[in-house]
């Protein structure tokens, strides 16, 4: 194995494991995914011009390697709620997470009044169940269910908007209208 490699095996491969395994859940798929990683990375090492380049080009090439697995497996969920979760460098100006919320804010008002109140009272004042069962004066699983069917509700509101594509860590990175009718992002969707 040519020396170069062996660094870059001895030197990011732990660490490049554990992140992977973090965010596919699945040891096995982990190791497929690392070993891509370093197919990849063997293919294409002369590409990089400088030391001082290679991590964050070891970083991109990861990135887009779990991409790739999470788009082959369309049956998995993305959370939304997985924003700001990505690799050490990653550049969050490269989603349109920020855009999302604010549609997201005036699509609650879409909501039921039920379900307004409690996603109000646990997404955007953050309050705990506890404290939301206190005040709705229901029981703390009570208030979970009231959460998570308002989180389905707004969810289901969102997909009659707009197609989504996510990547792995859940980051919107593109987006398109299905209805040009749609008002409901003032127009912003492409």
């Amino acid at each position: 194995m040519d020396d170069k490699i062996k660094y870059i095996w001895n030197e990011f491969s732990s660490e490049l494991y554990k992140y992977i395994n973090s965010k596919v859940k699945n040891e096995c798929d982990a190791e497929d995914i690392l070993q891509d990683i370093f197919v990849k990375i063997y293919k294409n090492i002369d590409k990089v011009d400088e030391q001082t380049k290679l991590k964050s080009w070891i970083y991109k090439i990861t990135k887009n390697t779990i991409i790739d697995y999470y788009r082959k497996k369309k049956d998995i969920p993305v959370d939304i709620k997985k924003l700001d979760k990505g690799l050490e460098g990653d550049n969050n100006s490269e989603n349109m997470n920020e855009e999302i919320i604010k549609c997201l804010e005036k699509m609650i008002f879409e909501l039921p009044e039920k379900y307004q109140e409690v996603i109000e009272l646990y997404d955007m004042k953050g309050m705990k169940h506890k404290e939301i069962s206190e005040k709705l004066n229901v029981t703390i699983s009570g208030s979970k269910m009231k959460v998570q069917r308002s989180k389905a509700k707004l969810k289901e509101i969102l997909l009659q908007c707009c197609d989504f594509e996510v990547d792995a860590f859940g980051n919107i990175i593109d987006y398109k209208q299905k209805n040009t009718e749609c008002k409901r992002c003032d127009n912003k969707c492409k």
